[in-house]
């Protein structure tokens, strides 16, 4: 049963990752179909992150109502709903419709993303986390390629097509969900049984958490890691295709395929990661991230080379985001201790929207003040992983000198089974 449900939160990822790349992958081709300025897509990339941050803020509260399959089963099917409204907007009505149904597709993210990571990384090792986020980094680059099948690339048509096929699939996965959701009961009602067999043992988070981790220099320090992260990928995952439509000319159909580049590099990456999980501690599994990053933000950089160059750049650079994000997921409980994971992860998770939120639609107004001046895209990842790994280092040896003072019964406070150095 619980191998069967994790099957099941790996298809939830995929499910979540696929609308995630519809927008940055189709709207070259949207852009020019209908008219509209190609920095709009960064704007409505802003509402759908800022409902994320609300729903995933929610989500919390509506957890204690609700049972977690069938809130799932609804925050799927808002992004369908949310897809096959994206696919049918009139022409005259894009400027603004737009805006408005990315509502939709922020509420349904946020509340998987909130729902699966927490119980993801209290309840199964560093792989499963890693294969989790594989997951929704392949419906991430299966996006693209279906929108590019359908994109039209002299004409800009098609585009619709492909994000209604995207709109059923996830109706399938919805459908699933729901078939499953005896399962999703079986497995709460275990892990009910459980902690009535190990009341004593609870993890009861303390009055003021919120406050003792903003006042914490080691969270502060955390979190602008992670919203350099999140600002990193959102950025160089949404902007790719403008990046090889409008500095590569490439035609809109050819870089819709190429945005899935960086998401393939972080699918690989993700099942590579989970198996060198057994054998490399998160600490390190960053580390080598960031050092791929920075060589794959440089071959992107270089001028005057095929486009085949810069897709192995933009590649590269999500191998290296790859191990990433969920090895910061893993590190809470250690970095901030088991009793203040629950909060630190609602806050990190809460920073790391911001990051989607305001980095990606900056870039895409800069860019398109300087003429669709995409080819500054690299620079996005080569400045922040620089900021990211700085701010790990130091928090690497912020909790190297903590780990030295503790008693053998206060390391049970943070060590957990994922983490080893």
């Amino acid at each position: 049963m619980v191998l069967a449900l994790l099957l099941v939160i790996y298809l939830v990822f995929i499910s979540l990752g696929l609308p995630d790349t519809v927008l940055g992958s189709s709207f070259p081709a949207i852009s020019g179909a209908l008219g509209l300025d190609s920095d709009i897509a960064g704007y409505i990339g802003m509402v759908v992150s800022a409902f994320t941050i609300l729903s995933s803020l929610l989500s919390s509260f509506i957890l204690k109502k609700v049972k977690t399959g069938p809130y799932v089963f609804v925050s799927i099917l808002l992004t369908a709903l949310g897809l096959i409204l994206f696919s049918f907007v009139p022409p005259a009505y894009a400027s603004w419709a737009f805006y408005l149904i990315a509502i939709l597709l922020g509420l349904g993210a946020g509340g998987i993303d909130a729902a699966l990571n927490n119980y993801v990384a209290l309840h199964y090792k560093a792989v499963h986390m890693n294969w989790l986020h594989c997951s929704w980094a392949i419906g991430a680059f299966t996006g693209p390629l279906l929108l590019g099948t359908f994109i039209n690339g002299e004409t800009n048509e098609g585009w619709d097509n492909g994000v209604r096929l995207i709109a059923f699939i996830q109706l399938g996965i919805a459908l699933l969900v729901f078939l499953t959701l005896p399962l999703w009961n079986k497995a709460a009602l275990k892990e009910q049984a459980k902690k009535e067999d190990q009341v004593e043992k609870e993890v009861v988070t303390p009055k003021g958490a919120h406050k003792k981790l903003l006042m914490m220099p080691l969270f502060i320090l955390g979190a602008i890691g992670f919203f350099c992260y999140c600002g990193l990928e959102t950025t160089t995952g949404f902007w790719a295709p403008s990046f090889f439509h409008y500095a590569k000319e490439c035609d809109t159909s050819l870089s819709a395929t190429l945005g899935s580049c960086f998401y393939i590099g972080i699918a690989l990456g993700r099942f590579i990661s989970g198996v060198l999980s057994y054998r490399i501690s998160p600490k390190n599994l960053i580390r080598i991230g960031e050092s791929l990053i920075l060589i794959g933000a440089i071959m992107a950089l270089v001028p005057n080379v095929s486009f085949y160059v810069s897709a192995a750049g933009i590649c590269l650079i999500g191998l290296g985001c790859a191990p990433i994000y969920p090895c910061i997921i893993l590190l809470t409980p250690y970095r901030y201790s088991k009793t203040l994971s629950q909060v630190a992860m609602s806050l990190q998770m809460a920073v790391a929207y911001l990051g989607n939120l305001f980095v990606s639609p900056l870039f895409g107004l800069i860019a398109s003040s300087f003429g669709n001046a995409y080819f500054l895209l690299p620079y996005i990842p080569f400045a922040f992983v620089l900021l990211m790994s700085l701010v790990h280092e130091i928090g690497n040896y912020l909790t190297k000198r903590r780990d030295s003072s503790l008693s053998k019964e206060e390391k049970e406070e943070y060590f957990t089974e994922a983490v080893h150095e």
